[in-house]
């Protein structure tokens, strides 16, 4: 399928996707990498290439697990919540690559408006057997220059913040999971979709587990339920969207 907007979204498998920006600007999301077992061979070395930001949502090792050393790698920007800076310096990730900032606050890297939204989860990470709590948990709209909208979800609940991201930025694409157990099932999803009314989405975070049982088809099932227009775009690990 093709949206004819000049920009490529790859999913390497769980939350974790490769833009390309119209300018030929790479950015990560999420990067579970080298371990994330639905993340296919060859993308795995190509995701590191000439990487110009990397977007954090939250602190959890799926979502992180490779981001200091493509950050030492790469020299990539990386933006977070301001909360995660400081753990971040302490993992050796230079100070000036860092773009801490917070929910409503928009920055500009590799010509994207990136503005950081709420979402309903958790973020920690266990450092030396111990649980340290990293903030909290964000989504991301991010605006290209051709003005083509992406609201990347993160891991999170349906939550009615959902229709207010719908209201301001009327995103023309979501990404957002549909796992279950630990983030929203396709029902849920659905129903998130219903309320940001976004003409086309992307699912994740489904199939790299056995407990993540959500399916693309579950969740195509619950848009008739409700009514959403919304057509799901279901990649497969290592598919591109362009």
């Amino acid at each position: 399928m093709k949206l004819n907007r000049d920009i490529r979204i790859t999913w390497a498998g769980h939350a974790t996707f490769h833009l390309t920006t119209p300018e030929g600007m790479n950015i990560l999301i999420d990067p579970w990498i080298s371990s994330n077992p639905a993340c296919p061979a060859p993308l795995k070395s190509r995701v590191r290439d000439r990487l110009a930001a990397v977007l954090l949502t939250h602190g959890h090792s799926d979502h992180m697990a490779d981001l200091v050393e493509l950050a030492q790698e790469t020299g990539a920007s990386v933006l977070c919540q301001y909360d995660l800076v400081s753990y971040l310096e302490a993992q050796h990730v230079s100070r000036e690559q860092l773009v801490g900032f917070n929910k409503g606050g928009t920055v500009t890297v590799a010509g994207v408006h990136v503005t950081m939204t709420n979402a309903h989860h958790s973020s920690s990470s266990y450092e030396h057997g111990t649980l340290v709590t990293l903030g909290s948990a964000a989504g991301y709209v991010l605006r290209f220059s051709n003005n083509f909208t992406i609201y990347v979800t993160g891991d999170t609940s349906v939550t009615m913040d959902m229709q207010i991201v719908g209201d301001l930025y009327r995103p023309d694409l979501t990404i957002l999971p549909i796992g279950g157990h630990f983030t929203m099932d396709p029902r849920q999803a659905a129903y998130a979709l219903k309320l940001i009314r976004s003409p086309y989405a992307i699912p994740c975070h489904f199939g790299t587990f056995p407990l993540l049982s959500g399916t693309p088809e579950a969740l195509v099932t619950a848009c008739q339920e409700f009514g959403v227009t919304t057509q799901v775009v279901a990649l497969k690990p290592g598919e591109t969207l362009t």
